[in-house]
C-alpha cells in the first residue's frame, strides 16, 4: 500500500511539473506573438506617419503657407485617404478642391 501511495503522489508530482511547463510554454508563445504584433503595428506605424508627412510636404509645395488646421485634418487620415490626397494634389487648383 505503501508503494501505491508512493507511486501516486510521484505521478501527481510529475502530472504538475508538467502542467507548469506547458503553462509556461504558452506564456512564452504569447509574449512572442505581442512583440511580433507590437512590430507589425509600428512597422504600419511608421508608415502611415511617413505617408502623411510626404503628404503634407506635396501640399504646401503646390499651395504654399498653409492653415494651421491642416496638419490636424491629415492626423486623422487613414492610408487610402492619404493617398487619394496625393494623387490629387496634382491637380487640384485650391485646397479647397483638394479637399472636395
Amino acid at each position: 500500500m505503501h508503494d501505491l501511495q508512493e507511486a501516486y503522489e510521484m505521478i501527481t508530482n510529475r502530472f504538475e511539473e508538467w502542467k507548469e511547463r506547458q503553462r509556461l510554454v504558452g506564456v512564452q508563445q504569447g509574449m512572442q506573438q505581442g512583440v511580433e504584433q507590437g512590430i507589425e503595428r509600428g512597422i504600419e506605424r511608421g508608415r502611415l506617419e511617413g505617408e502623411r508627412a510626404l503628404v503634407l510636404r506635396l501640399i504646401q509645395h503646390r499651395f504654399g503657407e498653409l492653415p494651421a488646421a491642416l496638419p490636424l485634418r491629415l492626423e486623422g487620415a487613414s492610408q487610402a485617404e492619404l493617398e487619394h490626397l496625393a494623387e490629387r494634389v496634382l491637380d487640384a487648383t485650391s485646397l479647397d478642391e483638394l479637399f472636395q
